[in-house]
């Protein structure tokens, strides 16, 4: 019987968690400002690309991701879902000079791909954020509104 429960408790945190996501990045997306989410690497499975996927269908934008493997991966969760084409922007040279009214940011994705890269494409943008080391945490606490994932 316990083992019952802690599975269907542990079934209702991960979908409260994942809706948890879903309003608050959406929160940022209605009002148009750039959030991206500091998360630590130990924050896994809860649901953040299924959020992202979420918000790129339900708001028609493209999704930054780190490197191609990682937009392979997205472009099929998509698929799967929805059975349409996601729109993937991978962080690299080749992606600058695009335009987009707002990018949906991957996790993975460094502080200068996205000074660099990204900010340049669009005034918006909403997604998670991994500190890539200790000096670069410092600099996107002073630079983006954050917080990390409890």
């Amino acid at each position: 019987m316990y083992l019952k429960l802690s599975k269907f408790l542990q079934s209702i945190s991960f979908k409260l968690k994942q809706k948890s996501l879903y309003f608050e990045l959406k929160y940022f997306i209605k009002n148009k400002k750039t959030y991206l989410k500091l998360i630590s690497g130990y924050e896994r499975g809860i649901g953040k690309t299924y959020t992202l996927l979420q918000l790129a269908h339900k708001y028609k934008c493209p999704v930054a991701v780190p490197n191609y493997m990682s937009g392979e991966y997205l472009k099929n969760e998509y698929k799967k879902l929805y059975n349409k084409q996601l729109n993937i922007i991978v962080t690299n040279e080749s992606s600058k000079g695009r335009r987009e009214k707002m990018i949906l940011c991957e996790e993975g994705i460094t502080y200068k791909q996205i000074n660099e890269i990204l900010k340049p494409m669009t005034e918006i943008i909403v997604g998670y954020k991994t500190p890539d080391y200790k000096s670069d945490l410092e600099l996107f606490k002073k630079e983006y509104k954050y917080n990390w994932i409890d």
